[in-house]
């Protein structure tokens, strides 16, 4: 009942709604941007885990597999290379994992 008497009385004056643009405008960009400013360069590099890994039933006897955690932006580029090339062929990656790496 308090909120159709609300919306009622916001929908019937539209003062209400210029205020309240006023104070998107005033209160919410101002702090918006600030807060944006502190943290929007911070970046966290990521821990990186390298190891050896025999699969099950797999074609190769043991397969490399890098896994990057604690990192932001959360965005990352994981690159394998060899003599400084970048290995494109027999190379997988997986999406996030449940835990959140």
């Amino acid at each position: 009942a308090h909120g159709v008497y609300n919306a009622d009385l916001y929908n019937k004056d539209p003062n209400i709604l210029q205020q309240e643009r006023a104070e998107v405008e005033r209160y919410c960009k101002y702090n918006a941007e600030i807060r944006q400013s502190a943290i929007a360069d911070k970046t966290v590099a990521p821990k990186v885990k390298l190891s050896s890994v025999n699969p099950a039933g797999g074609r190769h006897p043991a397969v490399l597999m890098c896994s990057a955690y604690r990192f932001y932006p959360h965005w990352i580029k994981v690159s394998w290379m060899r003599n400084g090339e970048v290995v494109k062929s027999d190379v997988t990656s997986t999406e996030e994992m449940p835990n959140g790496d």
